[in-house]
């Protein structure tokens, strides 16, 4: 008995910082296309809980802000918790999306470095698009500094992780 083919997998990043409509109606358009072509397809949307940003902004305050100790670690907290909250709701949007065009979804959660995370999982799932959105910075900013969505693109590239559209 044959096995069946393995889906083909599109990874869908999405962060407390990244985010994009536009990238959801790319990976439905995909997605399609995919199943027009009469095969199985996955969209794995991958949540980041990126707490470094969160530790910066905490870092920041302690320097510079006026709040006590522990309202500021309130203050903090409840910041994360919003954070997580709107990254939970960015997946429901996507995973209903997907349902209503019968495209099956995996929610995957993870926390930590932006790009490390992406091309771990992308390398994990063999997917054959990563669809990730730039941090909201300025153009300068990601020339001096670098770029996560550029270091994702250019490191599966190399790697042969599939392929990378990245969303301005």
């Amino acid at each position: 008995m044959t096995a069946a083919p393995a889906p083909r997998r599109i990874l869908l990043t999405v962060s407390t910082s990244r985010y994009s409509e536009r990238l959801v109606d790319v990976a439905m358009r995909e997605a399609q296309r995919m199943m027009d072509e009469g095969d199985r397809v996955v969209i794995d949307v991958l949540n980041i809980a990126e707490r470094e940003d969160l530790d910066r902004i905490g870092r920041s305050v302690g320097d510079e802000g006026f709040l006590g100790l522990d309202m500021q670690r309130d203050v903090l907290d409840a910041l994360g918790q919003e954070h997580d909250r709107m990254a939970r709701r960015r997946v429901e949007q996507v995973k209903a999306a997907a349902a209503t065009r019968g495209i099956e979804t995996q929610v995957l959660a993870a926390s930590g470095r932006f790009s490390e995370l992406v091309l771990e999982y992308a390398e994990k799932l063999h997917s054959d698009i990563i669809l990730i959105t730039r941090a909201d910075r300025p153009f300068i900013s990601r020339i001096l500094f670098g770029s996560d969505s550029d270091k994702v693109a250019r490191l599966a590239r190399r790697d042969g992780l599939g392929k990378v559209i990245i969303d301005e």
